[in-house]
């Protein structure tokens, strides 16, 4: 009798798996694997876009920062202004309440001579005029301090020479100056 026929191959399973080796397992994800790669790389988009937005906002806050500064150095030079040209009218009441101060005013500059030392004139005078080296004295630190602009400060500059040509005024500032801490002669 001839030999019987080879039995029929087995029918295909339903499903097919390859068989994967540890290296195909490295190079691709499955599963689970995918969902925790793909969480991951969702984090990291998650953080990178709170990064951005903490830099920006520290960014805007540096930035309001400077404006408020600028601000403030405004107002600082405002308020110096006004505390200076207060000064400088409670500084003249004297000559404009009292006429005698005022005759003695004219008459010192005229000539130190005419109110010798230890007169009450001259000691009244004396110290009106530290009263004006002291807001002299004020007015270089503010301009040190950037709170007096240059220009301004020059016609304070020439007030200063224009007072020093008085003798009176010398010779005040040269018996004084050294309770001056900034100002130069």
């Amino acid at each position: 009798p001839p030999p019987p026929p080879p039995p029929p191959p087995p029918p295909p399973p339903l499903f097919f798996f390859k068989h994967t080796t540890a290296y195909d397992l490295g190079v691709r994800l499955v599963g689970s694997e995918m969902c925790i790669r793909d969480s991951l790389m969702n984090l990291s988009k998650a953080n990178e876009i709170i990064s951005l937005i903490a830099n920006i906002g520290v960014i805007a806050s540096i930035i309001f920062l400077g404006l408020e500064m600028s601000q403030n150095t405004d107002m600082m030079r405002s308020q110096t202004r006004n505390a200076m040209t207060e000064n400088q009218m409670n500084f003249f009441e004297g000559i404009i309440e009292s006429r005698n101060f005022a005759e003695t005013f004219i008459a010192i500059r005229e000539d130190s001579d005419n109110f010798p030392t230890g007169t009450p004139e001259r000691m009244q005078y004396t110290f009106f005029f530290l009263t004006q080296l002291r807001m002299w004295e004020n007015e270089w630190y503010q301009y040190q301090q950037n709170l007096f602009d240059a220009a301004e400060f020059e016609s304070r500059l020439e007030l200063w020479d224009y007072s020093m040509n008085f003798q009176i005024n010398r010779e005040v500032w040269d018996t004084q100056r050294y309770s001056f801490s900034t100002l130069q002669a």
